[in-house]
């Protein structure tokens, strides 16, 4: 091999070993995939049980309707656990006494019953999207949204980032009434702070989430919920009591009629 044979292999050898290490530099800033982004989000850290206030308020045709709650919630689905809340309105009078109870799987399964004292009885909601797609006591939100998601109910791509928020397009695995749902997530609490909910090509509904870091937990402040409609329903949050120890007793039909 002559000289210059040499030196071409050499300066062959020094540019491939330029180019790995410029792809490996790359693949370091890449930053966390679709994915992983979702696993920081689904699996942040919740309360082992909470006790907390929520106000709902509904703005539709220019009128404001109120309603209070008491709100007990344990189990986290990312430990392979049952979440399980339990709603009971406290006001206005033609509500007081209702209840919603939701029992939701680490694969995503979901048993919800819903008491109506003036009914009498308690009604089992199917899985189907003739009750879980009703609006929550005539706000804008289904009793799907309230039930939530598992991060396995969706295929998940990046199709953005700015400024510490990614915007995660989610394609459904299963049919909920929307063609994908576009999360902006705040890289610096991993929540997300908007979701954006597609029909037909057009923008539906749209969530916005606003948190507080109480006891150790980023936990919600306020949730608003608009509808392409112009109506809204806005849920703001109180008293938080958190690691409360919260038997089964809590989430059974009997204290939900209570």
């Amino acid at each position: 091999m002559n000289r210059n044979e040499s030196l071409r292999k050499a300066v062959r050898a020094a540019l491939a070993a330029t180019l790995a290490l410029a792809a490996t530099s790359i693949g370091a800033q890449a930053g966390p995939s679709a994915d992983q982004i979702m696993d920081k989000v689904f699996d942040s850290p919740k309360p082992k049980g909470s006790v907390l206030t929520m106000t709902m308020v509904i703005s539709k045709n220019g009128q404001k309707l109120t309603r209070t709650l008491t709100t007990w919630s344990t189990g986290d689905n990312a430990k392979g656990e049952t979440e399980k809340t339990l709603m009971k309105f406290l006001s206005p009078a033609d509500v007081k006494g209702s209840g919603f109870l939701n029992l939701k799987k680490a694969d995503g399964g979901t048993e919800s019953l819903l008491w109506l004292p003036a009914l009498g009885r308690v009604r089992r909601l199917g899985g189907g999207s003739s009750d879980q797609d009703q609006a929550f006591f005539g706000s804008d939100f289904t009793n799907r949204d309230i039930n939530g998601f598992v991060k396995s109910d969706f295929g998940y791509a990046i199709v953005g980032s700015e400024g510490g928020i990614y915007t995660i397009e989610a394609t459904p695995r299963k049919s909920i009434g929307f063609e994908k749902l576009v999360y902006r997530i705040d890289s610096s609490i991993w929540k997300y702070v908007r979701i954006e909910y597609w029909r037909s090509g057009k923008i539906a509904k749209t969530q916005t989430d606003e948190y507080d870091l109480i006891g150790g937990y980023y936990m919600p402040r306020k949730i608003v919920m608009t509808s392409a409609s112009k109506s809204s329903t806005e849920l703001s949050f109180t008293d938080y009591k958190l690691d409360q120890e919260l038997g089964d007793q809590y989430f059974t039909e009997r204290f939900l009629k209570q």
